[in-house]
Parts: C-alpha cells; structure tokens; sequence
C-alpha cells in the first residue's frame, strides 16, 4: 500500500490528483493540507479519512479541529512539516500555489519520501538547496507540471551526453494573436486551452509561467539555459521534445488533462490505465510551432536572464511576479506593468549565494520592493 500525502489538496492539482488516487489501487491518502479553504479540507477529510490534515491559514484551525474529531489537525506553514515528519507516507504531492511548503518538502525529503513536483515555485526559489538534497538522499523527483512530465519522459532511459536541447511547448495564451495594450483583467483570464486558477492563468498571459519552467527545467534535469528553448504551439497536443545529437527529436503527445502527468508521477515507470480521453491522432489537423516574440512577452526574457544570473535572484523575480499578479488582480496596476516591476527589482538586487534563510531573507526584500513601487 502506497502512503499519500498531498499538499495543496484543494487546488485544482490536489482535486485532480485525489481523483487520479481513488481509481488506482494500493494507493492511500493519509495527510492533506490546504492554504484556507477549509470548507472543501473538510469534506475531502470526512471522505478520504486521512490522518493528519493541515490548514495554513491558522483562522480556519479550532473550526477544523471542532469538526474534525476524529482527524489530527495541525496548522500554519509549519503544520506541513509537523504532518510529513509525523506520517510515515512513501510519497508526497507538493501541488500548493507557491513555495510556502518549501520547509515541509525538505523534511520529506530528508525522511526519503518520493517527492511530485508541481509547485514549481519551489525549484525557481531554492532549486539548488532542494536538488542536492534530493541527490543526497538518493532520492526520487518526479514532475507533475505536463511540460516537465514530457521532457522526464522523453529522456527516461536515454544517455544525456545525447541530448542537444530539451524544448518547452507553450500554448501562448489569450494573446497569442491579440494585442497586449489595453486589455482587461477578463481578457487575461480568458485562457484558450487550460483551466487553472488565477495567478497562473496571468503568468500564462505574460509568458512569465514558461520562464519559470525554464528555470525548474535546469534544476531538473540539470541542462544550462542556452540548451532550454521554448516554442510556441498552440494545439497544446505535443508537451514538450527532447532534441539528440543525431538530429532525432522526442515528444509526448496526449489530450490536454493533468490527471495523466498526476498518474504517471505517482505509478513510474510503469503506465497504467487513466481517467484521461485518449488522444485520437486522425482528429489532430494540424501541429504548429512558432518561436515566441520576446518583445511581446518580455517577461521571458527576465527569466533566462536571472536563471543566468543564478543565486537569489530566480527567487527574487518569482517573488515579484508574484506580488505584481497580485496587485493587478486586485486592479491596482496594469497589465503592461507586470514585467516592468519585474525589471526594476532586478536592476535593484544584488545576488546572494548561501542557505534558505538567505534565500528567504531575498524573498522578503523583494515583497517589500514591490511595496514600494505600487
């Protein structure tokens, strides 16, 4: 019997992933944690009867613990690690929207867990901490995200002296073949192809999602920036390729769902059947890739320049991205004011080497940059 904790149960990943756990067997769920939506914890709870459960926003902990008689509920970011450090889980799922469960991910690792990866804010912000770790523990990460899903598997099995470049597909979101001046907050949330919450529905608009990608793409599979390309592909049929030395490529093609990057994640290297619709090949009319226009969508750019840059400072435009989205979701800035924020941050930083509390001292003197600038 496989042992599951999820972190981030009530998001769209966590949802899909307990779908994907019920429908296989010798899989349990024994631990789940959510930011602050407390009322979908607690019927996943009384359905699922995990152990342990865990609730970040601590407002929400004596109504869990009232309702929830027979559960362990722990609280705070540091519930997280309390609940890793106390289940004897084989596997957890790192699925919340940032990186505030980088403490509890490092006690799973350093308990052996297997770890699936779909916060990539996590390997953005401290991906070297977390990946020497990982190779010291001799432990197993695996993605979820279906770009990095793609590239795992194109690569399985193959000599890495071999590969020339690893690609990432990107649909190119609501503007692919629309102007960015003047658009409103409704037309950046009107993704073409994927469903997914707010934050990175923006971070898809702005392109800034796939420089993120290229950031955790290094860390995974440890290639340098120059050998991680992005293409556009708006199908969003092919998930990324791996390009060899010999000129071959590989790609993995499925219909657009989560739940088979959640499945494969968790059952590698063996492939089970899934909740997912097949892909029918004879109903794909057409494969298109384009290269993305780096002046329409510049945050990817200030990606590759800071996974360039290294030290802190992936983790300090992450943070600003992230406290940009925020304030232009709550309409205080403008659309076309995300990447700049960014850039004027970057220009600000002065890079830090050093352990997670370096890192996390960088995270906060981005917030309060942004401060600042609103």
């Amino acid at each position: 019997m496989k042992r599951i904790i999820i972190l981030g149960s009530t998001g769209s990943i966590g949802c899909n992933a307990i779908r994907v756990i019920k429908q296989l067997s010798d899989y349990r769920i024994i631990g789940l944690a959510a930011y602050g939506n407390h009322r979908l914890l607690m019927k996943q709870t009384q359905e699922l009867k995990p152990r342990i459960v865990t609730i970040i926003d601590k407002r929400f902990h004596k109504r869990l613990k009232a309702q929830l008689a027979q559960t362990r509920v722990f609280s705070g970011e540091e519930g997280i690690g309390e609940m890793i450090d106390a289940l004897d889980a084989d596997t957890v799922i790192c699925a919340l929207a940032s990186a505030i469960g980088i403490r509890g991910v490092i006690t799973a690792i350093e308990k052996t867990m297997q770890i699936c990866l779909a916060t990539k804010e996590i390997l953005v912000n401290f991906g070297h901490l977390v990946m020497d770790k990982v190779k010291k523990q001799g432990v197993r990460l695996i993605p979820i995200d279906s770009e990095h899903s793609a590239i795992y598997q194109c690569l399985e099995g193959k000599n890495r002296q071999d590969v020339m470049n690893i690609i990432l597909t990107a649909s190119g979101g609501p503007f692919l073949k629309k102007s960015i001046r003047n658009v409103c907050k409704k037309d950046v949330l009107n993704h073409p192809v994927w469903k997914m919450g707010k934050k990175i529905t923006v971070d898809s608009a702005t392109m800034m999602n796939k420089g993120l990608e290229v950031i955790e793409a290094h860390h995974l599979f440890d290639f340098p920036a120059n050998m991680i390309k992005v293409v556009i592909h708006p199908e969003a049929v092919c998930h990324s390729l791996v390009q060899f030395k010999d000129g071959t490529m590989l790609a993995q093609l499925s219909t657009p769902d989560m739940k088979l990057p959640i499945q494969y994640a968790l059952t590698a290297p063996r492939r089970l059947t899934s909740l997912t619709t097949y892909l029918d090949i004879t109903k794909v009319k057409s494969l298109t890739f384009m290269a993305p226009n780096d002046k329409k969508f510049p945050c990817l750019g200030l990606a590759y320049k800071a996974l360039e840059i290294g030290k802190t400072m992936p983790a300090v435009i992450n943070t600003v991205n992230e406290e940009a989205v925020k304030l232009f979701l709550n309409d205080m800035i403008k659309f076309h004011e995300i990447p700049r924020i960014i850039e004027k941050v970057m220009v600000k930083h002065q890079p830090l080497d050093g352990g997670l509390d370096q890192y996390l001292e960088a995270i906060e003197w981005a917030k309060e940059q942004v401060r600042t600038l609103a």
